[in-house]
């Protein structure tokens, strides 16, 4: 893979989307970051995915930083206005959705990963597997395992 033909192809909508997301040009540039390094980390295996598979891909890497950029930042904030915008979906309440942010941040990378991908971005298990380069099984598995563990953190907090 010629890393910087692949750079300069992707770099200009990736950090669009972090920027979008994060609404500070300098953390959208440290998710541009981490995500290139994610990329170049297993480069044999983005380069063969397709252009669509791949896109969706990076589309995927790029939010997964910036939530973990969002998420560091509030815990860091202590400004309620800020930690309520971060917030996905206006019907969960402050306290339920912090619980939720908890428990999926306390997940293995692994099943943090595979369940955000499933669960927020609506990939199949097959597709999944296919990004990750991994069985539909083991896709299957993990988020079995990551939905038991956050249901068993939830219980623990109440």
């Amino acid at each position: 893979m010629d890393f910087t033909a692949f750079y300069e192809r992707h770099a200009g909508w990736m950090y669009r989307l972090a920027c979008a997301i994060l609404k500070n040009s300098q953390d959208a540039e440290d998710a541009l970051q981490d995500a290139f390094i994610t990329v170049f980390r297993r480069a044999d295996f983005y380069g063969s995915l397709e252009e669509d598979r791949l896109k969706a891909a990076l589309t995927v890497i790029v939010k997964s930083r910036s939530i973990n950029i969002l998420r560091k930042r509030r815990e860091e904030s202590t400004d309620p206005e800020l930690m309520e915008r971060m917030l996905p979906g206006d019907e969960i309440s402050l306290t339920a959705g912090l619980m939720l942010e908890e428990a999926i941040a306390a997940l293995p990378p692994r099943q943090r990963e595979i369940l955000l991908l499933h669960f927020a971005d609506g990939f199949s298990e097959s597709e999944i597997a296919e990004m990750l380069d991994c069985g539909r099984e083991n896709v299957r598995k993990t988020l079995y395992r990551a939905r038991k563990q956050i249901r068993r953190y939830l219980e623990s907090e109440e």
